[in-house]
C-alpha cells in the first residue's frame, strides 16, 4: 500500500525530530561507517554503495561534505546537515552560518526571507538531483516502457538508498505538524516535480500506445508504490536494515513485470 506523509503524521509515531525508539535515536542507531569529513552525527548514516549509486545520490554528497564550487552550494549542503541533525524547529540561520563558515550577512544576502526560504532551496536542490527527472528525454526509454520503468525504479532506489535520505524524510514528517509549510515546501519544491516527471513519462507511453492506461495519475502512483513500499517506507517506519543489491534488483524487476503485465497491451 502506498502511504502518504499526512497518513504517517496522523499515526502520531514521531515524537521528536530524532524519532526516538526505546530511548535510542534513529539518527544515531546505525552501524558506524567512519566517513572522512562527515559530521559525527551523520557517520553511520552512510551505507556502502556502488560508484553509479554514489554519483546519483545527493545525500552522499551532503554527508561526505565533498568540495563544492560556490558559496551557495556550501550553504545549502551545510543547511541540509543542520536540518537533519537539529530538526527544522531547532535549526537557525545563525547556526547554518556558523557551520558553513560564512558571515551571517552573506547567508541573508542569499536567503533574505530567512529559514523557510533556505529550507525550500535545500529541498529543491535535493530533488533536482533525482536521477529520473530527465526520463522524458531518454530516447531508449521512450521506445520501450520496460527500459524506462526500470530506470525509474533504479532512480527511486538510489535516491532513497542512503540512510541519510530516510533521516531527512523523518525530519520533515516529525516537524511537519508544527510547521505545515514544511510539508508544503517538500511537495511543491521537490516531490511534486519528481512525481510529475514520472507521470508524464507513463502518460507518453500510453499516448504512444505502448501501455494501455485510462488513469495515468493512478497508474503512476501504483508503480511508484511498488518500489517505494519496499525500499523506503519500511525503513521510514524503523527497519534500518540495508537492502542488498540483489534484493533491490528483485524489487525493481518484479515491480516492472507486475506493472507491465497489467498495463501492456496484449
Amino acid at each position: 500500500m502506498l502511504m502518504s506523509i499526512n497518513a504517517l503524521m496522523s499515526a502520531d509515531i514521531y515524537c521528536t525530530h530524532e524519532c526516538r525508539q526505546g530511548g535510542t535515536s534513529i539518527l544515531s542507531n546505525r552501524a558506524s561507517w567512519d566517513i572522512e569529513g562527515a559530521p559525527e552525527i551523520l557517520r553511520g548514516l552512510i551505507s556502502p554503495m556502488s560508484a553509479a549509486e554514489k554519483k546519483d545520490s545527493i545525500f552522499e554528497e551532503i554527508a561526505n561534505a565533498r568540495p563544492v564550487q560556490s558559496t551557495r552550494d556550501v550553504i545549502l549542503m551545510t543547511a541540509s546537515r543542520v536540518f537533519i541533525e537539529h530538526g527544522y524547529e531547532n535549526a537557525s540561520m545563525d547556526l547554518v552560518a556558523k557551520e558553513a563558515g560564512t558571515a551571517r550577512r552573506t547567508l541573508y544576502n542569499q536567503f533574505p526571507d530567512g529559514k523557510e526560504a533556505l529550507f525550500r532551496a535545500v529541498v529543491e536542490r535535493m530533488w533536482r538531483a533525482f536521477p529520473a527527472m530527465d526520463i522524458g528525454d531518454d530516447a531508449e526509454a521512450l521506445a520501450d516502457p520496460e527500459v524506462g520503468l526500470r530506470r525509474i525504479g533504479q532512480a527511486v532506489s538510489s535516491f532513497w538508498g542512503p540512510p541519510l535520505a530516510v533521516a531527512f524524510l523523518r525530519m520533515v514528517i516529525a516537524d511537519g505538524r508544527r510547521f505545515p509549510d514544511l510539508i508544503k515546501s517538500f511537495f511543491e519544491m521537490g516531490k511534486t516535480p519528481a512525481v510529475t516527471s514520472v507521470r508524464n513519462y507513463i502518460g507518453e507511453m500510453a499516448r504512444r500506445g505502448l501501455l494501455r492506461i485510462d488513469n495515468v495519475d493512478l497508474a503512476s502512483k501504483q508503480f511508484l508504490g511498488l518500489i517505494d513500499e519496499a525500499v523506503l517506507w519500511v525503513r521510514l517506519m524503523g527497519d534500518d536494515r540495508a537492502l542488498t543489491a540483489g534484493e533491490i534488483e528483485e524489487i525493481i524487476e518484479s515491480g516492472v513485470a507486475m506493472f507491465l503485465r497489467f498495463y501492456r497491451p496484449a
